[in-house]
């Protein structure tokens, strides 16, 4: 399997999660996302999975704190922390960064802007679908925490990787 044919699959793939998980809720997030993770084993490396594991906690983290202090909210639901079918999209999403994402994940003034601009489309998306309710100036905090998670998470990890050629 050639690189490209790797990065396709690998978008295609955090798409196919992105819409069981927005649109199925956790009863269809988890398989989708077991699955494509299933197959993400195959191409990620150890430091790799800390990213992954990392990003992971600090995006459901911080949108934990978005629906505790009312940014997020979600409909039918009332436990502490943030629905697992978005914690699992903050999964297959940091899966994507080191393969279908490189090109911007790889230059941190790019993804930040990036980051900030396309995350409150997909917040907003969700909305539109059903699975998420954003309070007035969400999509404000939502783009302000991704734009900089992402950039400190570029920076990060390209100041500790060893150096390489390429991806």
């Amino acid at each position: 399997m050639t690189d490209t044919q790797r990065k396709l699959i690998n978008a295609a793939g955090f798409q196919v999660c992105w819409f069981a998980c927005v649109l199925g809720g956790s009863l269809w997030a988890l398989p989708a996302v077991i699955l494509f993770m299933s197959w993400h084993q195959q191409i990620a490396d150890r430091r790799e999975w800390l990213l992954i594991a990392t990003l992971t906690a600090a995006g459901t983290l911080a949108d934990t704190l978005w629906y505790q202090i009312g940014i997020l909210s979600f409909p039918d639901y009332d436990l502490p922390v943030i629905p697992a079918w978005l914690a699992l999209l903050w999964l297959a999403f940091s899966a994507t960064l080191l393969h279908s994402l490189y090109i911007f994940f790889s230059k941190a003034w790019l993804i930040a802007p990036l980051s900030a601009v396309a995350a409150p489309f997909s917040y907003y998306a969700g909305q539109r679908f059903g699975a998420i309710d954003i309070s007035d100036g969400g999509l404000f905090i939502v783009a302000a925490s991704w734009g900089t998670l992402m950039l400190l998470f570029s920076i990060a990890y390209h100041y500790l990787k060893p150096e390489r050629k390429h991806v």
